[in-house]
């Protein structure tokens, strides 16, 4: 008994978090509450449950399948054709899986989802090196929240073991920012902000959470301007990339939400804002204005990109609405009117527009 004692306190003097995770309370997803609530909803109403419908397929089709940790994610700066980034985002579609798995455990019920999530990142933690690189490592926040949705299901030495691995990808993040280059104002940032602040909420730890909220005003300073464009529309000309900047800005400021943080009604001293970043795309998804993409980007690897036939960089095509939508179902959480939004095409509900609408009641 002695020595357990004895362990157990190590664990909890190691690892910020541990000894919280007794209450086995979420932290970046849904309160009980909220996941009693959202389980009348699906069995209720089709439209939820239709919803719900692809994350339970993506969770029904890996409970046969075995987790593919690779050790490094090689995906930034190559084309979309590179060999190693086909291997790299094949084994990515894990976390995609985690994530389905961690809902599915925690509004289906079934015991085998938890167990497979928990098989899953328990695979990827004892694997997986990070490297620093925010755009390799951006959709770790999927496994993130399948932790967050189960993690009762891991030991004590487990869960030491996997904030562990966590923190140091977090603090590998925060090493690699360069102060002085773009990537320090761009996308770049606000998907390094979303990995550390996930990290440091679900842990939870303090000072990395007073740390990402000063980081957080310190981006939107340089990174958003008063007329609603990013710096990221100004240096690549194409609403995709306002779009990819400002998606993970809203992911971290839900988390934060449910920390207590009011990062979204954050204004600069100039007046940009996360929200009005967000509406001035509404022109271009109603057609009042069109967009060609790329066209005036300063940035050499885009026109690459779009030579060797990367459809999703091409320069002079139009802006496609869809590339929004899932910002606008992210971003109702905090502003409903954006769910009233149209996109052509997109009538039904989405998970994504679910868990917000949800988190709302």
């Amino acid at each position: 008994m002695r020595a357990a004692l004895a362990l157990f306190f190590l664990l909890v003097s190691v690892t910020p978090g541990v000894a919280a995770d007794i209450s086995n309370s979420s932290r970046i997803t849904m309160s009980d509450g909220q996941i009693a609530a959202l389980k009348q909803t699906l069995k209720n109403e089709p439209g939820a449950a239709a919803a719900f419908a692809p994350v339970q397929k993506i969770a029904d089709r890996a409970l046969s399948e075995a987790a593919q940790p690779i050790r490094k994610i090689v995906s930034e700066g190559r084309l979309y054709n590179d060999p190693d980034k086909t291997r790299s985002l094949a084994a990515r579609r894990d976390l995609f899986k985690i994530e389905a798995l961690g809902y599915c455990y925690a509004l289906a019920g079934k015991p085998e989802y938890g167990a497979k999530a928990r098989e899953f990142i328990l695979a990827w933690a004892r694997t997986y090196e990070s490297d620093g690189n925010p755009i390799n490592e951006t959709e770790f926040v999927r496994l993130m929240k399948g932790y967050d949705l189960a993690r009762r299901l891991f030991s004590g030495v487990e869960r030491a073991e996997i904030d562990r691995w966590l923190l140091r990808m977090a603090d590998k993040e925060r090493t690699e920012i360069r102060p002085e280059s773009s990537a320090a104002q761009n996308n770049h940032m606000s998907h390094r902000l979303k990995i550390i602040g996930h990290v440091a909420y679900l842990l939870p730890d303090a000072a990395r959470s007073r740390w990402t909220a000063a980081e957080y005003r310190r981006h939107l300073d340089r990174n958003l301007n008063p007329d609603g464009t990013t710096f990221d529309f100004r240096q690549r000309d194409a609403l995709h990339y306002h779009v990819y900047d400002l998606l993970p800005l809203v992911e971290l400021a839900i988390a934060a939400d449910k920390d207590g943080e009011n990062f979204y009604r954050h204004a600069t001293a100039q007046g940009a804002s996360l929200e009005r970043a967000i509406a001035f795309l509404i022109p271009y998804i109603t057609g009042e204005k069109k967009h060609a993409e790329f066209v005036h980007s300063t940035v050499k690897f885009d026109r690459e990109r779009s030579a060797a036939g990367d459809l999703s960089i091409r320069v002079g095509a139009m802006w496609k609405a869809e590339e929004a939508r899932r910002l606008f179902d992210l971003a109702g959480y905090f502003t409903p009117g954006f769910h009233e939004v149209k996109f052509a095409g997109a009538d039904g509900e989405s998970f994504d527009r679910l868990l917000a609408k949800s988190a709302r009641q």
